[in-house]
Parts: structure tokens; C-alpha cells; sequence
């Protein structure tokens, strides 16, 4: 559901994008070098704690969340090491502001060490709660390296509480992550500790599985010596209580065989001599046995290994008791329980007074009955830890758990509110349309309106023109069957006159006869232009273009070239009307609009399409293709169209126009 929430905003608000600056990280110079001064002066180990106060005092007045966070972790983080006074300070102000400023990251890291120094103080509990918390926020930010090293961390602490049914559900996340990351140092660690666990929980066969898992995991870890020696004395371990003290003695060796190990890492050394000697006596031999319990005892009282010096020192009393004397095991043994007192081991504790009791049976009941005592106290306080520990958990995840429904509550409103304010916008973007829609609209029919009203200016003026021609044929028909038949009438009865009377030389009467004629020829050709029968009477069509031309004085003022091909004789009169009404109107426009000083007319047959092909190209300054061309194009057009003809204009502002005209010959 949450997902499905988040995707659904992402979806709402994925529109565009813009990636946030960066806070540019600004200190004061004078600040910043102060604290780089008191921070050497620590480093060189010059009064530690007084040199760590006064750059957190100098850290604190930093403005800048981001660099006030960088500069704390560096004090984190040196603090956590010199075991600082002013520890808790730094480290409480550093997830402060990291909560502030966000930092999630920086946050788990400040829990991180604030577990570690709870840790080391041997406070379980705090440093549990704070290994929980660093987990919680690695996770959160999908750190799986992170997450699996606290929840190791946390199974630490549940193993030293004797938690070991916890610590082995808590290590088997651990597995399952370091495999997914190929993490394989942490792998090892968790098999090894997920053996001790089952070791102490006296699952010796399981126990022997993980600590297998553990060396095979070495395969694939940088310099593996020290971790496969360690894991050998635990394999040793798990035999001894199984009683295989062959098998045991076995592991021990392989452990001590383990190169310069004494001195890399002492510790394991003197742990892995003690328990071969101690099974060596257990298995029931003696040369050599004692001489190797007090070297490993040596060599913890030189490390200062205080657990250690009484594990050896029993072994050693084990060892008096074996061979008969009493005295000298019972002084061992008190020793034990007197180191163990001072060091609250209780686990040797219970050992040394159970070795009491067996040393001295006059005083067995006082032994056995502090055992007994110790043994439950510590149940109840490892219950008690037990419990802390399901709490801190239980608590943390109902702290997680109400996070997320608070997040979750405000994810809804933030949703809810988005989809107010987008109905919302929606709403008035869809009123704001609709208004532009109905002007569009308006506007639209106005234009509508205005093109028939100029369609019927155009049929009105198609009506006029029509009219115009067909009165024009009415008196071309007038002109040429009456008056003119009329004045040839009496200009031959002139003639006949002439004769008749005889009337022969006179000047005057020939020349009012060759007026009469000349009228003859002006009434003629106005009746012919008049008339359509004009075009078919006329054969040289391409004569009355030049005769258009010429009146139109285009050759004064244009350079003008005209290409003719055409066998105009054979083309009906309506098409060369119209065409020759399409030139008038073209040249016309040339002449008043194009200002060209070049002008081309070119007239072809296209025999194969059976169309007339009229081209007519300035180079004037042109225009721009408008939605509504002018009257003379409009004219144009429809001649062209009277002819079911085609027409092309290509024409660009300073490169001139083309006019191609297409007229089919049927």
C-alpha cells in the first residue's frame, strides 16, 4: 500500500525534474583553522583532553549543518579512542544535528561508535540499543554492509549475555546478507560465532558444521592465518567436550603450527598451549604437561590477560589434583577464585569453587552452596538481560512501526492535498480553455461567415462580369450583324452609285468610301475583342500577348523573355480566353505590386498529360503565403478553376514569385 502511494505521487509529480544544489560548504577561515590547530595539537598527543574541548567549542559555532557534522564525526570518532570525558558530549550533538540536517548515514555512524564506547564501558545494554539503532538506520538506507556488521555486533553482545538461541537467529541474517554482498570476512565471523553459540548451547555436532562453513569461508579472506588458527582451538573446544581429546590435541597443534604466532598474537598463543597441555592431562599423559601450563600462564600474566591467568591457574590445580597433590591444587585453586573475584569472571567463578568443594570436602557445603547461589543469580541476571534485550528490540520495531504509519499518514495527506490542488488547477484550466474554445469558436464563425460573405461578393461579382460579357456579346452581335452590315450596305451602294452615275475621279467621294471601310475595320476588330468568337477568329494568339504586353508597357520597364511552343490554333477559344485573362491578371499584379526588373512568361504542350503548361516568374520582392490571397489571385484562381485546371504559387519575401499553371486541353 505504502509503495503503491509513493508510486502514484511519483507519477503525480514526475512532470519535470531539477536537480537541488549542493549546499556549498562555507567556514569562517579563522574557525576552520583553529579547529585544524587544536585538532594537530591532539593528534601529537598534547594535552588530549583540553585540545578535543576547544575544538568542540570552536565545532559548535559552525553554521554549516553539513561541515558541523563533518567536523563532529572527526571528533567522534577521535573522542571514542582516547576514551574522552567529552565523549557523550560530541557524539550527542553529532546525531542531533544529524537528525536536523537528515543525515541518516552520519546518524548511524555516531550510533555506531556511541555502541562501541557503551561496549567497552561493559554496558550491554546501551551499547545493544545503540547497535540496534545503527542497524535500523543502515537498513533503512538499503547499507546492507553496515546493517550485517551491527546485527553481528548485536549478536555479540547476545552471546556475552549467554543469549545464544538470539545470537543464532540474529547470525543467520548476518549468512544470508554477507553472501548476498560476497562480504566473506564477516561470513567467517559470523560461522565462527554461530559455532561458539551452539558450542555453549552443547550442539557439539551443529557447532562442528558452522566452525567447517567458518574455514571454508576463509578461502575467499585476505590473510586468513590468524582467523583459521582461532577457528582450530574452537574445532579443539568442541572435541574436548565431546571428550575426542586425540581429535582436540589434533586441533591445538594445528593451531600452534600457525607461523610466528606467539608473536602476532599472544593471546591465541597461550589460550591454544594451555588447552593442549589440559587435554594432554585429560587424556591421561604428564611429560611436559605442567611446564606448558606455566608458560601459557607466563605469558597471560605478561599481557595481562586476567581471564586467562585463571583459566590457567585451574588447569594448573588440575593438574596438582591429577598427580596427588592436594596442597598445592588447593592453593592454585583459591588463586583462581580470588583472580576470577577481582575480574567478575563469573564463569571461572564457578569453576574454581566447584574445584574447592572436590578439594575440600570438609567444606564441599559452603563451596557447593555459592556455587549454587552464584550459578542462580546469574540465570535470573542473564534472564534479565535476556528480556532487556526482546525489549529494546520489541520497542524499536514498534518505534520503526509507528514511524511508518506517521509517514504513511503524512504521505495520504500530502497525496490527498496534491489532488485538491491539481482538481483544483484542473477545474479552472478547464474554464480557462472552455473560454478560449468559445472565442475560438466565435472567431471561427466569424471567419466563416466573412469567406461567404466574400463568396457572395465573389458570385456577384462572377454574376456582373457575366453579365458584362454576355451585354459585350449583345453588342459585338449588334455591332457586327447590324451596324455593321448596315454600313457595308451603303458603302457598296456608294460604289454601285459611283458607277451608275459615273462618277469617276473624284478625290473626295473615294476618300469618304475608304473612311466608311475604315470604320468597317475598327467596328470589326471592337466587336471581335467584345466578343469570345474573338479567340477563334484571332489565329495568332500569340500575337494578342505581345499586343497585352505592349499596352501594359511591361517591355519599357521589365527585361522580359517569353517562351511560346504552343500551336494555338488547334486549342479551344474558351482556354485561350482564360488564359489569356490569367496573363492580364498576372502581369497586371507584376506591374503594381512586384516591383521586378526581370519578368518570364513561358507557354508549353504537354502532349503526354494533354495540358497547357504557363509558367510566369519575377524576380521582385515577393510575399508571404497568406490565408487569404488578394483579388487578383482570387481572380486567377478562378479562371483556373473554370478550366478544371491546377495552379502553383511559390513565393518568398526578396527571392521573387512563380506562378505554374496547369490547364487541361478537354
Amino acid at each position: 500500500m505504502k509503495r503503491f502511494i509513493y508510486y502514484f505521487v511519483g507519477l503525480i509529480f514526475i512532470i519535470s525534474c531539477q536537480d537541488q544544489k549542493k549546499d556549498k560548504l562555507k567556514v569562517n577561515p579563522d574557525l576552520r583553522d583553529s579547529i585544524l590547530i587544536y585538532l594537530k595539537k591532539f593528534d601529537n598527543n598534547s594535552n588530549k583532553e583540553e585540545n578535543l574541548n576547544k575544538s568542540f567549542q570552536f565545532v559548535q559555532r559552525i553554521e554549516n549543518d553539513s561541515l558541523q557534522i563533518k567536523y563532529l564525526k572527526t571528533l567522534d570518532y577521535r573522542a571514542l579512542n582516547s576514551n574522552s570525558r567529552y565523549y557523550l558530549k560530541i557524539n550527542e550533538l553529532g546525531r542531533k544535528i544529524s537528525i536536523k540536517y537528515t543525515d541518516t548515514i552520519s546518524l548511524a555512524n555516531f550510533y555506531w561508535n556511541l555502541g562501541d564506547f557503551y561496549l567497552t564501558s561493559n554496558k550491554s545494554d546501551k551499547a545493544y540499543f545503540a547497535y540496534n539503532e545503527a542497524g535500523y538506520f543502515y537498513n533503512k538506507k538499503n547499507d546492507l554492509g553496515n546493517y550485517a556488521q551491527m546485527l553481528y555486533n548485536l549478536a555479540l553482545i547476545q552471546a556475552r549475555a549467554k543469549d545464544f538461541t538470539g545470537t543464532e537467529v540474529t547470525l543467520i541474517k548476518v549468512v544470508e546478507i554477507s553472501k548476498e554482498i560476497r562480504n566473506f570476512d564477516l561470513l567467517f565471523k559470523a560461522y565462527s560465532l554461530l559455532g561458539v553459540s551452539n558450542y555453549n548451547l552443547r550442539n557439539f555436532d551443529v557447532a562442528l558444521e558452522y566452525l567447517n562453513n567458518a574455514l571454508q569461508a576463509l578461502g575467499k579472506v585476505e590473510d586468513p592465518d590468524l582467523y583459521r588458527a582461532a577457528t582450530f582451538n574452537n574445532v579443539g573446544n568442541v572435541h574436548e567436550k565431546q571428550k575426542n581429546f586425540d581429535l582436540a590435541i589434533k586441533n591445538y597443534r594445528k593451531t600452534l603450527f600457525t607461523k610466528n604466532l606467539y608473536e602476532r598474537d599472544p593471546y591465541l598463543y597461550a589460550m591454544a598451549l594451555d588447552n593442549l597441555a589440559y587435554n594432554r592431562l585429560e587424556s591421561g599423559e604428564t611429560q611436559n604437561v605442567l611446564p606448558d601450563m606455566e608458560r601459557a600462564l607466563e605469558i597471560r600474566q605478561n599481557i595481562k590477560h586476567l581471564a586467562g591467568i585463571s583459566i590457567s591457574q585451574i588447569h594448573i590445580a588440575e593438574y596438582y589434583k591429577f598427580i596427588g597433590n592436594t596442597i598445592k591444587a588447593l592453593q592454585l585453586a583459591e588463586e583462581a577464585n580470588s583472580t576470577a573475584q577481582s575480574n567478575n569472571n563469573n564463569r571461572d567463578i564457578l569453576a574454581s569453587l566447584q574445584l574447592l568443594a572436590d578439594l575440600q570436602p570438609s567444606n564441599s557445603y559452603s563451596y557447593t552452596t555459592s556455587y549454587i547461589n552464584l550459578s542462580d543469580s546469574l540465570q535470573i541476571e542473564e534472564r534479565k538481560v535476556r528480556n532487556k534485550f526482546e525489549r529494546i528490540r520489541f520497542e524499536t520495531e514498534e518505534v520503526k512501526q509507528r514511524a511508518e504509519m506517521l509517514e504513511e499518514e503524512r504521505t495520504i495527506i500530502f497525496l490527498i492535498s496534491s489532488l485538491i490542488i491539481i482538481l483544483g488547477s484542473s477545474v479552472f484550466i478547464f474554464y480557462v480553455q472552455r473560454s478560449k474554445n468559445r472565442a475560438l469558436e466565435l472567431e471561427r464563425d466569424q471567419k466563416v461567415a466573412d469567406e461567404k460573405i466574400y463568396e457572395l461578393l465573389l458570385l456577384q461579382s462572377a454574376r456582373k462580369d457575366e453579365g458584362k460579357r454576355e451585354e459585350r456579346d449583345r453588342i459585338a452581335r449588334e455591332l457586327h450583324d447590324n451596324i455593321l452590315t448596315e454600313l457595308y450596305a451603303n458603302r457598296m451602294n456608294l460604289m454601285f452609285y459611283k458607277y451608275k452615275t459615273g462618277i469617276k475621279g473624284d478625290k473626295k467621294f473615294g476618300q469618304l468610301t475608304d473612311n466608311l471601310m475604315d470604320v468597317e475595320r475598327q467596328i470589326r476588330s471592337l466587336s471581335h475583342e467584345l466578343s469570345n468568337t474573338y479567340f477563334d477568329e484571332h489565329k495568332e494568339f500569340g500575337d494578342l500577348i505581345q499586343d497585352l504586353i505592349q499596352k501594359q508597357q511591361l517591355e519599357r520597364s521589365h527585361q522580359l523573355t517569353i517562351d511560346d511552343s504552343v500551336n494555338w490554333s488547334l486549342i479551344a477559344s474558351v482556354v485561350k480566353m482564360h488564359t489569356y485573362r490569367i496573363l492580364q491578371e498576372a502581369t497586371m499584379n507584376i506591374q503594381k505590386h512586384a516591383e521586378a526588373s526581370f519578368v518570364f512568361i513561358k507557354f508549353s504542350l504537354n502532349e503526354s498529360a494533354k495540358e497547357i503548361e504557363l509558367i510566369i516568374k519575377d524576380d521582385g520582392k515577393g510575399f508571404k503565403n497568406q490565408k487569404k490571397p488578394g483579388i487578383g489571385l482570387k481572380n486567377i484562381k478562378s479562371r483556373v478553376d473554370e478550366v478544371h485546371g491546377k495552379i502553383s504559387i511559390d513565393s518568398k519575401l526578396g527571392t521573387g514569385t512563380k506562378i505554374s499553371i496547369f490547364i487541361p486541353l478537354k
